[in-house]
């Protein structure tokens, strides 16, 4: 199963926007999980994946990163990136 680590923060406001689409991914898809992280209550995840701006989707399969993007995203671009 695929995970997606969604590095995101409260102040943010694509994040704002953004959340509500990745919460109905979340409840929607079955072959992929999100991971929702807060980088002001994780900084250990956040410089050990060298996050530099919110919100950072990354896309991990068995263990290993296999896909980046950054910014707000419509729930399309987020399928596409997932699923391909």
């Amino acid at each position: 199963m695929k995970t997606v680590y969604y590095f995101t923060a409260d102040w943010c406001q694509p994040c704002k926007r953004t959340r509500p689409i990745v919460e109905e991914l979340n409840r929607e898809q079955k072959e992929a999980g999100f991971q929702i992280i807060d980088v002001d209550d994780n900084q250990e995840l956040v410089k050990s994946f060298g996050i530099q701006a919110v919100p950072t989707f990354i896309l991990i399969n068995n263990g290993e990163e296999i896909g980046r993007i950054i910014g707000g995203q419509t729930k399309e671009n987020l399928e596409k990136f997932i699923y391909g």
